[in-house]
């Protein structure tokens, strides 16, 4: 399993790790059942502390997308394509909520937010 992590895209390397299995667990690469690298396997692989890969795989848990087993590994959960969703779903919400609260600080009045809002679901 290869990873390539950004040094200057300004995004930790556990947010990093967690974003790209969750791509390949919602893409199908990732399968349910099938087992990650181990947290060791996976530091050394991306060239991160233990600690790091560890908080993508309790960030991935959290979102019921793997499970571990004690002294066995941590694998795809059955349901993971519809947690991922779900995962993905809050995830784009907040990042809207942090936007439309950016604009309204910026003093944008809500006609103006909703322009922008239009603008962006048009195609490019």
């Amino acid at each position: 399993m290869t990873f390539r992590l950004s040094e200057g895209s300004g995004v930790p390397y556990w947010r990093q790790v967690r974003d790209e299995l969750a791509d390949r667990i919602r893409s199908g690469q990732l399968p349910p059942g099938s087992p990650l690298p181990s947290i060791r396997e996976l530091a050394v692989e991306t060239l991160v502390s233990v600690i790091t890969v560890k908080k993508a795989y309790e960030e991935l848990e959290r979102a019921n997308l793997v499970y571990s087993h004690q002294g066995r590994g941590t694998f795809v959960a059955d349901h993971a394509s519809v947690a991922s969703r779900e995962a993905l779903v809050k995830e784009i919400a907040a990042d809207l909520a942090g936007a439309v609260r950016r604009a309204r600080e910026a003093g944008l009045t809500e006609e103006e937010i909703a322009g922008l809002w239009v603008g962006a679901l048009r195609p490019a």
